[in-house]
C-alpha cells in the first residue's frame, strides 16, 4: 500500500514547484540586436548586445533590470509659430520635460506685430528651460549654397542672441544636409549639427493619427537613443504630442511590469559641447597659495598638517 503511494505524492509535489517558485507570472524576456530600423548612423547609435536574462533554464524568482537603456530627447524645427509653439510650451512645462527649439531667424526679423511677438516668444522658450538652438537664417541648404554659410549660421545666432541674450550652442542643418565645407564652417564656430533618428515627416500629412501610429510603432521598437524630429510649425505634430506622450507614460508602465527597459526622455544637456571656463589671470596665484599645505590657508581647507590632539589633565 504505501510502496503505492509514495509515487503518487512524489507526482504531485512535482506538479507543484513551478507554482512555488512564481508561476508563470515571471516575464522571460531579452534584448535584441537592434538600433532604430538600422538608422543608429544617423547619430552614431551603435547595435546593443544582446542580454539573456536566464542561465540555461532557469527561471528567476525575481526579474532580473536589463542592461540596455531606452532614451528620448524632443526637438523642434523651422519655429518660433504663434499658433504651434505655445501649445508646445504648455504641454511640456505641465510634464515638466525639456526640449531643443531649433529656430529660424527671419521669424525674429522685423517690427510687425507678428514679428515681435515671435521675439517674445522664443524668450519664452528660453525662460521656462528649453534651449534655443541654431537653424540657419532662411531654411536654406547650406550644402547647395555654401557660399551663404557663414551669413546664415551666423546671421541666426546673432539674432537670437539679441532676442534671448544667450547665443546658440547646437546648430542643425536645414534637410539634413551634410558636406565638409559645412562640417569645417561648424568646427570653426564650436558649434556641433545636431541630427536625428525619428522623423515621422510630418510636413507631408496633415493627419496627426498618421503621425501618432508611426511614431508609436517606432517607438516601440526603440534601443538606445532616439532624437525625434517634430515641427512646432506643424499643426499636425503639435495635435499628435500629447498622444504620443500619454503612450510613452503607458508603454513605461508596461515595461517595469515586464522588467524591460523604459523609455527615459532626457534633456538637450548631452548634446552640448564641453566648455573650459576662460582664464582670469588669477590661476597662478591661487596656485601658489594652495601649494603651501602647512600655511594657514591650507590648514582653513582642510590640507595642512593634522592638529595636535587635546588631552584633558587626568585627576591625580
Amino acid at each position: 500500500m504505501l510502496r503505492r503511494i509514495y509515487p503518487l505524492a512524489a507526482a504531485a509535489i512535482a506538479l507543484m514547484v513551478p507554482t512555488l517558485g512564481g508561476g508563470s507570472d515571471v516575464s522571460l524576456a531579452s534584448s535584441a540586436d537592434f538600433d532604430i530600423a538600422g538608422e543608429g548612423h544617423a547619430i552614431g547609435l551603435g547595435r546593443c548586445e544582446s542580454a539573456s536574462w536566464l542561465a540555461q533554464d532557469e527561471r528567476p524568482l525575481v526579474p532580473q533590470l536589463p542592461t540596455h537603456r531606452r532614451e528620448l530627447l524632443l526637438s523642434f524645427d523651422d519655429g518660433p509659430d504663434l499658433r504651434g509653439t505655445p501649445l508646445i510650451l504648455d504641454e511640456l512645462d505641465r510634464r515638466g520635460l525639456k526640449a531643443i527649439f531649433f529656430v529660424t531667424g527671419w521669424r525674429l526679423t522685423g517690427d510687425r506685430p507678428e514679428e515681435i511677438a515671435r521675439r517674445d516668444l522664443v524668450r519664452k522658450i528660453a525662460r521656462h528651460g528649453h534651449l534655443v538652438a541654431n537653424h540657419t537664417m532662411n531654411h536654406k541648404n547650406l550644402c547647395q549654397n555654401s557660399i551663404d554659410q557663414a551669413a546664415e549660421i551666423d546671421g541666426a545666432s546673432e539674432i537670437v542672441a539679441q532676442s534671448t541674450g544667450v547665443r546658440p550652442l547646437l546648430f542643425r542643418a536645414p534637410y539634413g544636409a551634410i558636406c565638409q565645407s559645412l562640417l569645417q564652417a561648424l568646427e570653426a564656430r564650436d558649434m556641433p549639427n545636431v541630427r536625428w533618428n525619428l522623423d515621422p515627416q510630418d510636413w507631408k500629412s496633415d493627419d496627426h493619427d498618421e503621425i501618432y501610429r508611426y511614431l508609436t510603432q517606432r517607438l516601440s521598437q526603440l534601443r538606445g537613443r532616439g532624437v525625434l524630429l517634430l515641427h512646432d510649425t506643424h499643426i499636425a505634430s503639435v495635435e499628435a504630442l500629447p498622444a504620443i506622450l500619454d503612450w510613452i507614460v503607458r508603454e513605461n508602465r508596461r515595461a517595469v511590469s515586464e522588467s524591460r527597459a523604459p523609455i527615459t526622455l532626457i534633456d538637450y544637456s548631452v548634446m552640448l559641447p564641453p566648455r573650459t571656463p576662460p582664464q582670469t589671470g588669477l590661476e597662478a596665484i591661487v596656485a601658489s597659495l594652495t601649494s603651501d599645505a602647512g600655511g594657514a590657508l591650507g590648514r582653513l581647507l582642510g590640507n595642512g598638517p593634522a592638529p595636535v590632539p587635546f588631552h584633558p589633565p587626568q585627576d591625580q
